[in-house]
């Protein structure tokens, strides 16, 4: 029976260890990106292009260059504002009725009448027993001392 005596090759094997981390490593790096880029990609063309808002902003960017503004700024600070201008509360209920999801019912004002007279204490058959009186049914100090 024969023996192998041969040392193991350790330079060889932590060569091709050193060299499978760093292919794992550079090909989790590429496999991430393109992942992204093609995600990324994929998404802008699912967008909408914001053509209305860039309208929008065009139209707001000439309504500031062609606005009076040193003409406003010089008005309102010549005195009070007009009656135009003045706050008023709002007669909007809407904020009062709710989401549009999740409506309540609009409140509505309390009815404004006169004010009812006190109640009066009735016996028995409903007769009139004239106004309440004192305590109102509160228990009675027991007078003779005497325990139940």
């Amino acid at each position: 029976m024969a023996i192998d005596n041969t040392p193991p090759r350790l330079k060889l094997i932590a060569t091709i260890a050193i060299l499978t981390i760093t292919t794992l490593v550079f090909l989790d790096f590429v496999l991430k990106s393109y992942y992204a880029f093609m995600s990324d990609e994929a998404i802008q063309e699912k967008l909408a292009k914001p053509v209305e808002l860039e309208e929008q902003r065009k139209a707001e960017a000439t309504s500031l260059t062609n606005a009076k503004i040193d003409q406003v700024v010089g008005q309102l600070g010549k005195g009070p504002r007009p009656e135009i201008v003045t706050p008023t509360q709002s007669e909007d209920i809407a904020p009062m009725t709710g989401w549009a999801k999740m409506p309540k019912p609009a409140p509505t004002p309390n009815p404004t009448h006169a004010p009812t007279p006190p109640a009066m204490e009735t016996g028995d058959g409903g007769a009139d027993a004239g106004p309440l009186k004192g305590d109102a049914g509160a228990p009675k100090p027991d007078a003779g001392g005497v325990k139940h």
